[in-house]
């Protein structure tokens, strides 16, 4: 697929149509059977979804028998493409095809996705996304049926959101979410915000010491913000108000790019190597032109003995300090306060920690 993110979305409507959820086959990487089907049996190309433009996470599978569908939905639905529970995926993937309940002249009863996965009782997943669909803008049922069903009248939008290219979005997309995400959140926060990794659980990747860079930010007036401990509104909250970010990349960045503005400032420190930094730039750029400042200054990263480096969110990154301290206050971002360095013994314990929680050595790889 050429991914072209200046290029209006288009949108289908089927009569008497049938998804397919979980369609017979092999998943191949993150890609399973699925898809959305006429009434004839059609595989609808448009209810395809996607990653980024060159990896999509479902592919066409073989229309349903009869007897394999369990349930019909009457009147009209949107159809949302693929709901994730991680909030990251929620937001770059389930979110990309709301753009079509503003759609002229079409009055919805409900929106059905593709679970992501097949849980016994589905409303686990659809239960936590609830809050998350609600600030987006859609406050209509949700159906994310594991088994085959008919829909009386299914509207597909063309998915206008993504990551890696497709994180630029499209112009419906985009303007959708600048009328309708987090439209009712008053801003309430600091002036400036640093997002932290450092109190999510042990596996998830992040820098090395960053204790240290938390009360180094804190000394210039940065507030320390952990944003999976506040609800989905407060996070809206404290970036609406915020007018200089300081981050790792990181999936909060994909909330914080929504409601920036052109003239706030945006640094990106890097956490792990490879493009997905590049990535958070695009999506400042197209959904608010604004270009935060890149930061690279690893030195080695860590993980589990075989992991890819294509997996790159569980790795624990070593950074040269004192050389991002010079960066942030070349940039403006701090006034250049002393900063007490972690050391390499300090390092060594953090590392060690995670190792034993998660009962494996974690072997270093200079960069």
């Amino acid at each position: 697929m050429v991914y072209d993110a200046h290029k209006p979305l288009s949108h289908r409507v089927v009569d008497d149509a049938m998804i397919v959820a979980f369609g017979g086959g092999k998943a191949r990487s993150v890609s399973r059977p699925a898809g959305v089907f006429d009434a004839q049996g059609n595989y609808i190309p448009l209810s395809q979804c996607w990653r980024d433009s060159r990896g999509h996470t479902t592919s066409p599978s073989a229309p349903p028998k009869d007897e394999q569908i369990t349930q019909r939905l009457t009147g009209t639905w949107l159809f949302g493409g693929m709901l994730y529970a991680h909030f990251g995926h929620f937001l770059c993937e389930s979110t990309s095809r709301l753009w079509g309940l503003d759609l002229p002249e079409i009055e919805y009863d409900g929106v059905i996705f593709h679970p992501k996965v097949r849980l016994p009782r589905m409303s686990r997943l659809i239960g936590p996304t609830k809050p998350w669909l609600a600030v987006a803008g859609c406050d209509l049922p949700v159906s994310a049926p594991p088994d085959p069903v008919r829909v009386d009248r299914l509207v597909i939008p063309e998915q206008g959101f993504g990551t890696g290219d497709m994180v630029a979005g499209r112009p419906e997309y985009r303007d959708f979410i600048h009328r309708r995400f987090g439209r009712s959140v008053k801003a309430c926060g600091a002036e400036k915000l640093y997002i932290s990794r450092s109190r999510l659980y042990s596996k998830r990747g992040r820098i090395l010491g960053e204790p240290f860079l938390e009360r180094a930010l804190a000394a210039e007036g940065y507030e320390i913000f952990h944003p999976q401990e506040h609800t989905i509104e407060e996070q809206i909250a404290r970036y609406k108000a915020a007018r200089v970010v300081v981050s790792s990349d990181c999936s909060a960045l994909h909330l914080s790019a929504l409601f920036a503005k052109p003239n706030d400032r945006v640094a990106i420190i890097a956490r792990r190597p490879g493009p997905t930094i590049e990535d958070f730039r695009a999506q400042y750029h197209m959904f608010c032109g604004l270009v935060p400042v890149c930061m690279s200054h690893l030195t080695a990263v860590h993980s589990f003995e075989g992991a890819k480096l294509a997996q790159m969110s569980e790795v624990y990154a070593e950074v040269d300090f004192a050389a991002l301290r010079s960066n942030l206050v070349n940039a403006g971002f701090i006034a250049g306060k002393p900063w007490d360095l972690p050391s390499p013994s300090d390092l060594r314990g953090e590392l060690h920690q995670y190792a034993e929680r998660q009962g494996h050595d974690l072997p270093g790889r200079t960069l």
